[in-house]
């Protein structure tokens, strides 16, 4: 009997409730609204790289305010000829933002951002303090 599945009738609120949940939850919000996003540590800093094709760097606001680094924007949509029609679309658009809680070991007025090739990355270099030290071993 474990190949008997339960059967739940389809009612329209049920349905609204998936959609809601699928659409506007945070944690589910739609793939290419929400920019993969990577986060690498070196010795000296740390690394945010974002992925925006089909952005250039005047579609997309960095700011920093307090121990928060904000990324946003927004893709646009195509201008729809009124002679078309979809017969399938899977490129979606819309604003997006993305928020990061910095460290505060991190030099903030020294934070650089390049945009290259659709990747947009952000380089936070680390206080002199929070580096690794290394000492000397000295003979005696």
């Amino acid at each position: 009997m474990s190949n008997v599945i339960r059967w739940v009738p389809r009612t329209p609120y049920r349905t609204l409730d998936q959609l809601f949940n699928e659409r506007w939850t945070a944690g589910n919000a739609p793939s290419a609204l929400r920019p993969a996003l990577d986060v690498i540590e070196s010795e000296d800093t740390i690394t945010v790289r974002v992925d925006l094709p089909g952005l250039s760097p005047d579609d997309v606001t960095i700011e920093i305010d307090g121990d928060l680094l904000t990324i946003s924007g927004a893709f646009q949509s195509e201008i729809d000829e009124e002679n078309e029609r979809y017969h399938h679309r899977e490129r979606r658009y819309g604003v997006f933002k993305r928020t990061l809680r910095l460290d505060d070991t991190l030099d903030q007025d020294n934070t650089t951002a390049t945009f290259d090739n659709g990747v947009l990355t952000l380089a936070l270099p680390k206080l002199p303090e929070a580096q690794p030290r290394r000492i000397a071993v000295q003979t005696a």
